[in-house]
């Protein structure tokens, strides 16, 4: 299993890539603030199983073939803090668009059924869960241990966290509504710092897998 360090450090890599708004979260906040917080809740919900099909592939695929050749690890390592670092800037790049995205949210009534499938396909499709699952979440797992458990407790953690931390979200837009939508560059700057974490974060983890 993974060193307490390790887990620590971890944790605190999944909460900053979790905080920062990307799809899941745009896609959420969007949907309480057109829909309302019933909606927002449905969507987390969806995204939670639709990102946790990255969790099985990592720990059925991905960790098969790094326990047939453990020295892939290391570079899988350095892809995934150099594709995060592109991630962060991306994110920077294209933080005066989150407000358009929430305010072109689709407004029309939706079934619970609808709004959760929907969800499901942007957890899918999120590009930072797939990155954070199949090439950050190597680089906290223990040579020596059982690949595919630690793969699935590690994602699992990552998928409660995920929960709670966009469930935060979808409460905290139901009752900051206007406070988001009447100032666009208050987004803009939230999303901007979260980006510039992300970098940080990668150089970190691209410092630690070069020692």
């Amino acid at each position: 299993m993974p060193s307490l360090a390790d887990f620590i450090t971890f944790v605190i890599a999944s909460l900053i890539i979790i905080v920062i708004p990307g799809p899941s979260v745009v896609f959420s906040v969007g949907r309480t603030l057109a829909l309302g917080r019933p909606a927002g809740l449905a969507t987390v919900i969806g995204n939670a199983v639709g990102t946790s099909v990255w969790v099985l592939f990592a720990a059925f695929g991905l960790a098969g073939l790094l326990q047939l050749f453990p020295p892939l690890i290391d570079i899988v390592k350095i892809i995934g803090a150099l594709y995060l670092a592109y991630l962060g800037v991306q994110t920077i790049r294209s933080s005066g668009n989150k407000h358009a995205e929430i305010a072109e949210q689709n407004q029309t009534a939706k079934s619970v059924k609808q709004i959760f499938r929907e969800g499901f396909t942007v957890g899918l499709a999120n590009p930072k869960v797939a990155v954070f699952f199949t090439a950050v979440l190597p680089q906290f797992i223990n040579p020596e241990g059982n690949f595919i458990i630690q793969f699935l407790l590690l994602g699992l953690i990552f998928e409660v966290l995920g929960v709670i931390g966009d469930s935060t979200y979808v409460i905290a837009a139901a009752y900051v509504r206007n406070w988001i939508l009447t100032v666009p560059a208050r987004l803009t700057r939230i999303v901007s710092v979260g980006g510039m974490m992300i970098v940080g974060l990668a150089l970190w983890l691209l410092i630690e897998a070069a020692l």
